[in-house]
């Protein structure tokens, strides 16, 4: 009889290109994983969740990563580690990406800022003028942008999860960050001459 230990370690070098050169065996056995891990997954991330995506797009977007990074070749084992442990340290960050969106961008797409702020009856003039001018200084400093960073941008602002950027445009996560950090500090810096 089998012990977990070897159980898993079979499982991942199914799961490796390096070991395993069939694709249909390797798809198979993400199927076999699943069964079992995304359980784990689906468990760990309804308890770790505290963003507006919703639970099953960030289980879906750690898969997405998990099997891209394996087939990749940029997972490395590890003795004792259990392959389900690396997929949830990847849905961890998917919950920080989206917390940091969160955070940035304020949870209301730029669309229905001004929608809301119409529509309030207790909007102060100041208020509105200042996310009206941040709104302004943010499409002024979008337009100077580089295509590719622009639609990355934009494709941040309606929400959009790095995986499913990367996947979109076909480019990759690393890219898509690298996009998303230096265009955020373009506009920043657009925004304090704006200002000034």
């Amino acid at each position: 009889m089998r012990s977990r230990l070897d159980t898993e370690e079979l499982l991942i070098k199914r799961l490796l290109p390096t070991s395993n050169p069939c694709e249909r065996d390797r798809a198979d056995a993400w199927a076999d994983w699943q069964e079992g891990g995304a359980t784990a997954l689906r468990r760990f991330i309804y308890s770790q969740n505290n963003t507006a995506e919703s639970d099953e797009d960030i289980l879906q977007e750690a898969i997405v990563t998990a099997f891209q990074e394996v087939e990749r070749g940029h997972y490395q084992p590890q003795n004792g580690v259990p392959f389900t442990a690396y997929v949830k340290g990847i849905a961890r960050n998917k919950i920080r990406e989206a917390r940091r969106r969160t955070q940035r961008w304020g949870m209301v797409p730029l669309e229905e800022v001004e929608f809301s702020l119409a529509d309030s009856p207790y909007k102060q003039p100041e208020a509105t003028y200042e996310r009206r001018q941040r709104q302004a200084y943010f499409y002024q400093g979008l337009s100077a942008l580089p295509d590719g960073r622009k639609q990355v941008l934009e494709r941040v602002v309606r929400g959009e999860g790095t995986a499913e950027i990367a996947a979109a445009m076909q480019i990759s996560e690393d890219l898509v960050r690298q996009h998303k950090s230096r265009g955020i500090r373009v506009l920043r810096e657009l925004a304090g001459m704006l200002e000034t």
